[in-house]
Formats: C-alpha cells, structure tokens, sequence
C-alpha cells in the first residue's frame, strides 16, 4: 500500500525508545536523485539547523559514498545551550533504482572544528536514521524517512524537558518538514502552484527561511556570529546582548553612525501549552 498522489505522507512516532524517533513515508513527483540532493542539503528545510559541513568524503562499495559531516543546530530557548553532532552519512543507489542514505553519530565526544564556539554546545547523538527513495512505474518517487535522535535531554531543566523527549516536536521540526519541503519543490517544479503579482517561490523560501534564522541567532548569541552580552542577571532574568557586527544602516546613508544589534531576550514557562 502507497499514499495517494494527493496526500502529504504517512507519519509515525515511537513512544518507547533510547532518545526521540518519527518516520514518514510519502509519494513525490521528483526523480529520486533530486530528492536525494533536497533531503542532504538539511539547512534548506530543517529551520533548526545552523550550519552542516561535509569535512571528508571517502568511496564505499557498489558506488557509494560516506561522508564526515558536522552539523549545528539551534537551541529552542536561552534557557538550554545549542547542540551539535558529528555523523558518518552513506549515500548510495542500488540496480533498480532506488536511492539510500543512512546516517548516525561517530562515537567520542571530540569539540567542532571552531574551538571558540565549541563551548556553546552540548554534543547529540543521531542514531541510525536516513532515507530510502524508490522510483514509480508511473513516475515520482515513495519517499520513506526515518529520523532518531538523542538530544541528551538530562542536561535541561526538568520544565524544558518536552522539548528534549518528545518525538512529536522532532517529526514536526524534521521529519514532517522535510516531507512537505519536497512536494513544495514537486509543485513549483511541475508548475502545479501560481504565485500571483510576479512573485517567486524561491524568493519567498528564501526571505522566510532569512526571518527564522535571524530570530535564531538572536536566541542563541553564539559568540562567533559577534553577540556579546551586555546584562544578564541570570538564565531566568532577561540577558541583553549586542552584535556590532550587523549593521542595518544603509552604506549610503551619509547621517548613518557605526552601530550594530541590540538584542532583550527571555525564556517564560506557558501553563498547559504543548511543545
């Protein structure tokens, strides 16, 4: 049994296992290499993504490549620091064509490859996750994801917890939004969606993908973006910083004075409101 063309996927989450863990499967009118390039390229549609590097790629059997990749990714409060992983990632395509990608942590706990943002993060570990894409008679792609993660959630305060441990937040921020951000492509791509007053789609992803990232920095104050703080009374008080590095003044602007960022930011507990 396969989803129809019209449905958006079939999704499951685990309740009981070592971390947090959701798969999805879902019919997509792309060719399977496309959708290969989309899901490997993390920062284009997992919005908590940082940064990802490939650092080494070495050749595997039957064709087949593994990657060293590190990976950053943003904290969803100033009460928790951000965290990051290194992951050993194994692309490869079999005789009928069908695509695999599978991915999981190396085991050590070695700093990333920036010492002076090393400290800002708490090590993750990703455990056995990837994709599995396989081609239709008919034409498209069934797309099966599987994402497992370990978020070391005992190093959070207890109320921040859900955040950590909650297999929904991770289908909702990864799995279900990879899925979606493909057929998003599939319809632009076969001309399937009309934007009106000559606007693009690749535009509008772009300038909406720039707002979540721009509110992200200003969260997570990593010092290597050129945040430092100003006043911080503690995790629980409102921590004001400042990045002189972005200037929002216009260069032509000759009234314009050198300035930069200022950043108020604080983390609240909302009463019975789910992640």
């Amino acid at each position: 049994m396969k989803p129809g063309p019209d449905s958006v996927g079939i999704f499951a989450i685990s309740q009981r296992c070592n971390g947090v863990a959701a798969r999805a499967c879902g019919l997509v009118s792309l060719e399977p290499l496309k959708i290969v390039e989309i899901l490997k390229d993390r920062p284009s549609w997992f919005r908590d993504c940082r940064s990802l590097e490939v650092f080494t790629v070495f050749p595997a059997g039957n064709g087949g490549t593994i990657e060293l990749v590190y990976m950053q990714t943003y904290a969803p409060t100033t009460l928790a620091p951000a965290r990051d992983f290194w992951t050993l990632r194994y692309t490869t395509s079999l005789d009928n064509g069908i695509f695999v990608v599978c991915e999981r942590s190396l085991s050590g706990s070695g700093a990333g490859p920036n010492a002076s943002s090393a400290a800002q993060f708490v090590r993750a570990e990703m455990l056995p996750s990837g994709y599995l894409i396989r081609p239709c008679d008919g034409g498209g792609s069934i797309i099966h994801i599987v994402d497992h993660i370990n978020l070391e959630g005992w190093s959070v305060p207890d109320v921040l917890r859900p955040l950590y441990e909650s297999s929904k937040v991770v289908a909702q921020k990864m799995t279900i939004a990879a899925l979606r951000y493909i057929r998003q492509i599939a319809h632009e791509t076969n001309g399937e969606v009309v934007y009106g007053l000559g606007r693009q789609p690749a535009v509008l992803r772009t300038y909406s993908q720039r707002l979540s990232r721009g509110f992200n920095d200003a969260v997570n104050g990593f010092n290597d973006d050129g945040w430092s703080i100003m006043h911080s009374n503690g995790a629980e008080d409102i921590i004001v910083a400042v990045n002189s590095t972005k200037h929002l003044n216009s260069i032509s602007d000759s009234l314009s004075f050198l300035g930069g960022v200022l950043c108020a930011k604080a983390s609240m507990l909302l009463q019975n409101v789910p992640p």
